[in-house]
């Protein structure tokens, strides 16, 4: 059974491994864009751009699967440490993991986003697709701590993230994915 089964089969919330391997597939079509216009032949310097691009994908990407994977581990990790006395910390790892990948996803997105002069031709529109998609990412991201937050409003672990939140939206809200692909006349 592939992950994607099993976040439609579980009987309990799966929104930080949607979220997780949404991310995934975001930055692995950016890496595919760098992908094809290394085929296409690029220069020097563009080549150098293409590399760097295809190096920070694959490790956001690879991060992602863990983070998925992590996801569903992290309702068992909680559950035994609230039963030890360790509520507190229990929520921290409920909350850690939407932070990262928001970050992720903010750190892909400002790459994509520098790499836009260098990318080719016929692969300009999957860059902006993934551009697009990763935004989405990190705004699920976001808005999954601030749902953590909502739900468990507990003063030490409102006044830890919280600020990380705000932070967050306002990182998200610079973000420059283009709005339409063809341009009003």
């Amino acid at each position: 059974m592939n992950e994607i089964d099993q976040i439609a089969l579980a009987d309990h919330c799966q929104a930080g491994a949607t979220i997780a391997i949404s991310g995934a597939l975001a930055v692995a079509l950016a890496q595919a864009t760098a992908n094809g216009c290394l085929a296409g032949g690029a220069g020097d310097a563009d080549g150098e751009a293409m590399h760097t691009m295809q190096r920070v994908m694959a490790t956001i990407r690879e991060r992602y699967q863990t983070l998925a994977i992590e996801d569903g581990a992290a309702i068992t990790q909680f559950v035994r440490l609230r039963e030890s006395g360790q509520a507190l910390a229990g929520y921290g790892v409920l909350c850690d993991g939407p932070q990262e990948m928001a970050q992720l996803a903010i750190q892909a997105a400002q790459q994509i986003q520098a790499y836009r002069p260098y990318v080719c031709e016929r692969t300009r529109d999957d860059l902006e697709f993934s551009l697009v998609l990763i935004t989405g990412v990190a705004r699920a991201a976001t808005q999954l701590l601030d749902s953590n937050l909502r739900i468990w409003p507990l003063p030490d672990l409102v006044t830890k993230y919280d600020p990380i939140v705000q932070r967050l939206y306002a990182q998200i809200d610079i973000l420059q994915p283009v709005p339409r692909i063809r341009r009003s006349s």
